[in-house]
């Protein structure tokens, strides 16, 4: 078993403490899938090596009446056999205790022979008699050599995680299986395929999300189908070129315009091209779901093993599944209901049940399918007609607001290329359509206009968001939103202090608005501009402001929010600090990939403070959820520049970060990658002087965009090299007094007025303590103070009136 080598360490653990006294018992307990049977399958196999006798046993959906059926299957006891040797049966609840006792009896019997691992799966299933009798056997046989191994899904609040509760009380230790991590993701790919898979299988393999039956069934299937072949050592899509440049031999793979269903090689539809990662409606001909030339049909296999999780639950529920699984990978339930013509109320058995077998999990704000691939094999069950038929239904109910919900829905969850064109749509409604006051809504155009931001498309941007500007006259909610849009644009240009008082102007209009979203948007656009201007208290201060409206926001606005939040916390207080409160953000890319698009190099971001607390699994998921982006919007240039930077500081890459330096469209991303580069080159011999020359770029590069915080971090690197670059200009200032003070004098007088020491205020500005302890002397003599506690005094009057000096 690949990547359980804590887990297995956990079962010999409880095999070698069998001959002891006491209870031995170890619960397991995950996800379908996760490798529950295979644990206990391989806990059999060490225990009989070790001759330690074996009872196995599982409960069965279809023997939930039959009392005691999974232990009576382990002891090799059947209730007719029972009741043969006995030659009366007991009724009643004679019949139970009487069971019970022969249960009791058996395990007494075989653990007087030699220690027993009794090893129990699947007891989500089991009758209520089993589970009254787990609860009691394991204390009640505890001076006999007896090891229990009992395992069940995760699926909440149910009978079975109480025993396991009351179990634990008692001493049991309890393990639950998580989903593999990249590395052994990895592992297990190349043992399935023979050779270590090449990017594209890996983050095809990614949407398994670390799930081995899923994982393998994909794998497998597509080793099976003639979809993969291997060359010097690595696995590629039968289909994609070569390590030379050679192109697969004819026929091999699928063909490139099929549609996900099962392989049946239909055309991919126009309409739905833009969720599918197509460049529009007109002339699409991939209906592709994931990445590159294996993406676009899952094998067979796949399909079996998913049609089986399936079949698990209702026909009402599998139904539901299938409908729920066109609005995209996660969905909001009130939005299904109305999109099925049903109150939200009639779903709630089913969504119960999708949630109970493990196929729906709950997110803060919505549900969502479980595993990428899942969704997508339930989604290949939907007729082609019928897909076409629910998406047009949900994009154009009622206009014009339906379309702009949809096409947030399709960018928050990746589909890009999708979402920008609905935005279009709704943006330019036919006529006849105007808003309710006779004016057009400017939602559409707003919306329209953060998603080119977003892309780079800044000319079409400004135009759009000048003539939102004169619809949302009269409209206050529309009117800061124009003011972030304004904020993104200033910052996307480089002017981060007009950006900032933008953002602040649009949470002063925003304000007793209670349009949450707004509050997120506008805090985010103030903390990114307070950061990339070197203003860290005032990022703190957003962050403290915001709090409220990043909980109450919807994922669109929230999760933006929470990446500015965690790079303020990441430059106030470290890494460390901000992966513990950016947890939720990491879990929720696969169903919200569009935030990445909300910052240039956001995913860098994320790989780097990953990496920076060893965390290489968070890492290895930013990394599959940003080539997957790339994948779905092909026609994009940025995606896949922003996947080969996340990508190139995981892998530690020089020709990856030397291509998204070069491919960025944006001057602050691009002189991100080329700091990163930079970094990677001073760290190898004989590279310094390709090290200062790109450092040298990102530190102009971010000079011209007013990016004061990055390129200070940048001369301190020069400066490790043993390169120093002037940073200053001669100004004639008075000899006292608040404008007697120099840009640097003001920062450090700001950092050293929040409460920070000279080291940490040093650890802001990219300098030396002694450097600062330098300015602050300087401070001190011009302001005619003699304490921090005076100069924090005297700030904050600063900061109240129009003029502190």
């Amino acid at each position: 078993m690949r990547g359980r080598e804590r887990e297995r360490a956990e079962v010999l653990r409880l095999l070698a403490g069998v001959p002891g006294p006491g209870a031995h018992v170890l619960l397991v307990e995950g996800e379908p899938g996760i490798g529950k049977s295979l644990l206990l399958a391989e806990a059999a196999a060490a225990a009989a090596a070790l001759g330690t006798g074996v009872a196995t046993g599982r409960a069965d959906e279809l023997e939930r009446m039959m009392p005691l059926a999974p232990l009576l299957s382990a002891l090799e006891e059947t209730t007719t056999r029972a009741a043969v040797a006995r030659s009366a049966f007991p009724g009643g609840p004679g019949l139970l205790m009487w069971l019970a006792e022969r249960v009791s009896t058996a395990l007494e019997r075989r653990a007087a022979a030699g220690p027993l691992l009794v090893a129990l799966d699947d007891l989500q299933w089991a009758d209520p008699v089993t589970l009254m009798a787990l609860r009691t056997l394991p204390s009640r046989l505890a001076g006999h050599p007896l090891a229990w191994l009992l395992a069940r899904r995760a699926t909440g609040d149910d009978d079975g995680e109480r025993l396991f509760g009351l179990l634990e009380q008692e001493g049991a230790a309890r393990i639950t299986l998580r989903p593999l991590d990249g590395a052994a993701v990895a592992r297990v790919a190349a043992d399935a395929l023979g050779a270590v898979p090449d990017a594209e299988l890996t983050a095809l393999a990614a949407q398994a999300a670390g799930n081995p039956a899923l994982l393998l069934a994909l794998l497998t299937g597509l080793r099976e189908e003639g979809a993969v072949r291997v060359d010097t050592g690595v696995a590629r899509p039968a289909n994609a070129t070569g390590p030379a440049g050679e192109a697969a031999p004819a026929g091999a793979g699928r063909t490139a315009g099929a549609m996900e269903a099962g392989g049946t090689g239909e055309a991919g539809d126009a309409g739905e091209a833009g969720d599918a990662g197509g460049c529009g409606r007109a002339g699409a001909t991939a209906g592709f779901a994931g990445t590159g030339a294996v993406a676009g049909t899952l094998p067979r296999r796949l399909h079996a093993a998913v049609r089986r999780r399936l079949e698990e639950v209702s026909p009402r529920t599998r139904h539901l599944l299938e409908a729920v699984a066109v609005l995209g990978r996660s969905f909001c339930p009130s939005y299904a209901a109305e999109l099925l013509g049903e109150p939200p109320a009639a779903l709630l058995p089913a969504l119960d049940e999708a949630l109970a077998a493990g196929l729906l999990v709950v997110t803060p704000e919505e549900l969502a399918f479980r595993h990428e691939l899942l969704w997508r094999s339930v989604l290949a069950t939907v007729p082609a007609p019928v897909r076409q038929a629910l998406r047009r239904q949900a994009e154009r109910v009622p206009p014009p607001v339906a379309p702009v919900a949809a096409a947030l829905l399709a960018w928050d969850e990746g589909r890009l290329s999708r979402g920008l064109e609905l935005a279009r749509e709704a943006a330019e409604p036919p006529p006849g359509l105007p808003g309710p006051s006779g004016r057009r809504d400017p939602q559409p155009r707003a919306v329209l206009a953060a998603m080119l931001i977003d892309l780079g498309l800044l000319d079409e941007a400004e135009k759009i968001t000048a003539s939102s500007a004169a619809e949302a006259a009269g409209r206050p909610a529309w009117a800061a939103a124009v003011l972030v849009l304004r904020a993104r644009l200033d910052l996307a240009a480089g002017r981060a202090g007009d950006a900032a008082e933008q953002a602040e102007a649009a949470l002063a209009a925003a304000a007793g608005l209670d349009v949450p979203d707004l509050a997120c948007l506008a805090l985010s656009a103030l903390g990114a501009a307070a950061l990339r201007a070197g203003d860290l208290p005032r990022a703190v201060r957003a962050l403290a402001s915001g709090q409220a409206a990043r909980s109450a926001g919807t994922p669109y606005g929230r999760l933006r929010a929470e990446l500015t939040a965690g790079r303020i916390v990441e430059a106030r207080d470290g890494a460390a600090a901000a992966m513990t409160r950016l947890g939720g953000l990491y879990d929720g890319l696969a169903g919200h990939a569009g935030v990445l698009t909300g910052e240039p190099a956001a995913a860098a971001w994320l790989v780097r403070t990953a990496l920076a607390t060893g965390d290489r699994r968070r890492a290895d998921e930013v990394v599959a959820a940003a080539e997957d982006l790339a994948g779905r919007n092909p026609c994009l240039p940025g995606p896949p520049v922003a996947a080969a930077h996340a990508r190139g500081l995981r892998d530690r890459d020089p020709a990856e970060l030397g291509r998204a330096a070069a491919g960025y469209a944006d001057p602050w991303a691009r002189a991100s990658a080329a700091e990163d580069l930079g970094v990677l080159l001073g760290a190898a011999p004989g590279r310094r002087d390709a090290a200062v020359g790109t450092l040298d770029g990102a530190l102009s590069g971010y000079g011209g965009v007013g990016a004061r915080r990055d390129a200070a971090r940048v001369r301190r690197r020069l400066r490790e090299l043993g390169e120093r670059r002037r940073h200053w200009e001669r100004v004639d200032h008075p000899d006292s007094g608040w404008s007697s003070l120099t840009g640097t004098e003001r920062a450090v007088c700001d950092l050293v007025s929040q409460g920070l020491t000279n080291r940490q205020a040093a650890e802001q500005m990219f300098v030396s303590e002694h450097t600062v302890a330098f300015h602050l002397r300087q401070i001190f003599r011009k302001l005619g103070v003699r304490s921090r506690v005076e100069l924090a005094r005297l700030a904050a009057l600063s900061a109240a009136g129009p003029d502190g000096g």
